[in-house]
């Protein structure tokens, strides 16, 4: 059964991911629910972005577009974070993650660390690991399942599937989550760039880097 309060924004994004972002041509995440193929970046920076707005837009987190030199030579921009009211519900997924990472201490909350901090080190696809913090959630709720690999040689492969009923009746939250998108983008249009701006470059900078051996 879901949770009570339903599925956050973060979590109608993953389920019906191809109606907020562009579907892949080649390759791509397969959603489980439905299966289309979606761009896993895109989608990946479409989960934090959801999930920061609709933080702020329920009154637990302030967002803030801020700029700052950098000895004095060049200028870094970021959007810092500050946690108001606590939720009164459970958080799932990249909401919890958000909410878990944030330090109180508003120089290290600022949306490019705190992906840093989600993610816990490089990896070779950051934005796969966004992604499967989104289906751990939805899982937690029951929305979807998750089964692991029965054969010896593959003992943490996970089959995933999805719970039909229990997803289309959140069809009609797509466009509420629409909504609070174009609610902060149309409200404070610097503040949503920049959000989206560090999201790309906060998971981008969890890219693993190549490890060459000078020998």
């Amino acid at each position: 059964m879901g949770t009570e309060g339903g599925p956050s924004a973060s979590d109608i994004v993953y389920l019906f991911g191809d109606r907020f972002v562009k579907k892949a041509r080649v390759g791509g995440e397969q959603l489980v629910y439905g299966g289309a193929k979606v761009k896993i970046s895109d989608l990946a920076e479409k989960l934090l972005v959801s999930a920061f707005a609709d933080l702020a837009g329920r009154g637990h987190l302030g967002l803030e577009a801020i700029q700052e030199k950098k000895l004095g030579l060049f200028t870094t921009r970021d959007v810092q974070v500050t946690r108001l009211g606590g939720p009164g519900e459970a958080l799932y997924g990249v909401d919890a993650a958000i909410w878990d990472n944030l330090s109180g201490d508003p120089r290290q909350d600022r949306v490019r660390e705190i992906i840093s901090r989600i993610l816990g080190g490089e990896r070779p696809n950051p934005w796969r690991g966004i992604v499967e913090l989104a289906k751990m959630g939805l899982a937690e709720q029951g929305y979807l399942l998750a089964e692991k690999e029965e054969l010896r040689f593959r003992p943490d492969k996970l089959h995933w599937s999805a719970n039909e009923a229990l997803v289309l009746a959140r069809e009609g939250r797509v466009d509420e989550v629409k909504a609070v998108l174009s609610s902060l983008e149309t409200s404070d249009p610097s503040l949503y760039k920049q959000l989206v701006d560090s999201v790309k470059k906060g998971i981008r900078a969890m890219v693993e880097s190549p490890d060459f051996d000078s020998d």
